[in-house]
């Protein structure tokens, strides 16, 4: 069999296995499939409905009222936003493959040329989606607020701002072509994310953390709430501390007998407090982060999954095409094909989120 069909039998399937580790290996995409919140379509829109108000007044019925007024509300908005499509090549160098010396070693490298390039794209989405600073992915919605001037429509903006929610209100930062609101008066027409700064995960990150749980999952339809929370490695680390820590009291680190490591029982560190399971996510450092109201540091979301959903084409869901021989085309003298994704990341329950950092 010869290289372009060996890749071409090949690379599809590679591909096809990656996707399941892609979703799993990211606690929020991970959250998002297990609750059913991954919307496969051939749609090209994001569109949901949000219940904006009280729709109609309350009347309390007495011997001498029997007038019942009509006043109706607009009961409902419509967000929607675009998709972003991306497309990565994958190229087989001709260079490299006249070196190869037998048919294993094509088919290795093939294999580890179809992965990199995946872990690559991964990588990068990952990467958008938490911090919003991939050139190349600007059509990608993210959840880091601070960042504006995207380039799908909708969602030009990022998710969760790191302000209270009279400072959303009136920094005027759109999300799904909705405007930030706070309604004080009626409690009903609003739409923001939960904030609230700390002062270190040494002192009052938990009950902070607590705060903006409980004021969350109040508008929460579904009985689990926060549930995730994403923090830098650092972070994480200094949250475990913390965790520990907590109440003066230090508390037994856990550890691993030999037995249990042969055993696979050894797992990832997941600190737990307070009903949230903390991960911890390489891309999110405080340089990347920094949000344009100021400078900060030790920044956390805290993330209801049932209020976040994944908008994805079936038929793109990091699809490849078949490979074909470029000698001629431009300087390229490699079999190329191409990773098409076509997707977009969606937050239509904004009160139910919520995020932290400590102003600096």
């Amino acid at each position: 069999m010869g290289l372009l069909e060996f890749a071409n039998f090949t690379v599809p399937d590679v591909v096809k296995k990656s996707i399941p580790s892609f979703y799993a290996k990211d606690p929020m995409l991970e959250a998002i499939r297990s609750r059913n919140k991954v919307i496969r379509s051939g749609g090209t829109n994001v569109r949901f409905t949000r219940i904006k108000s009280g729709h109609s007044d309350i009347s309390e019925l007495t011997g001498s009222n029997l007038e019942i007024p009509l006043a109706k509300k607009e009961t409902f908005d419509t967000g929607t936003g675009d998709w972003t499509r991306l497309v990565k090549p994958i190229i087989l160098p001709h260079l490299d493959r006249d070196r190869m010396q037998s048919n294993a070693d094509k088919k290795r490298w093939v294999q580890d040329t179809t992965m990199a390039v995946l872990q690559s794209f991964h990588n990068q989405v990952s990467r958008q989606l938490y911090v919003g600073d991939v050139a190349a992915l600007k059509g990608l919605g993210t959840l880091n607020g601070s960042k504006t001037g995207l380039s799908s429509q909708g969602f030009e903006n990022g998710a969760l701002r790191f302000q209270t929610p009279t400072a959303q209100e009136s920094a005027g930062v759109t999300y799904l072509g909705i405007t930030r609101n706070e309604d004080l008066v009626n409690d009903e027409d609003n739409w923001y994310n939960q904030f609230v700064t700390h002062t270190g995960f040494a002192t009052d990150y938990l009950e902070v953390a607590e705060q903006i749980k409980i004021t969350a999952d109040s508008y929460a339809a579904d009985s689990e709430g926060i549930s995730l929370g994403i923090l830098s490695i650092a972070d994480h680390v200094e949250l475990g501390k913390g965790i520990r820590q907590y109440g003066a009291s230090a508390v037994q680190a856990v550890t691993y007998r030999p037995e249990d490591l042969e055993g696979g029982k050894a797992h990832r560190t997941i600190y737990v407090a307070g009903g949230i399971k903390y991960h911890p996510n390489r891309f999110m450092t405080e340089t990347r982060m920094d949000a344009v109201v100021g400078t900060g540091k030790e920044y956390v979301y805290l993330l209801n999954p049932n209020g976040l959903e994944w908008w994805v084409n079936a038929n793109n869901d990091f699809r490849v095409t078949k490979f074909s021989d470029h000698t001629v085309h431009g300087n390229m003298d490699a079999d190329i094909a191409y990773c098409f994704l076509e997707v977009q990341m969606c937050v239509p329950s904004l009160l139910t989120q919520g995020c932290t950092f400590w102003a600096a």
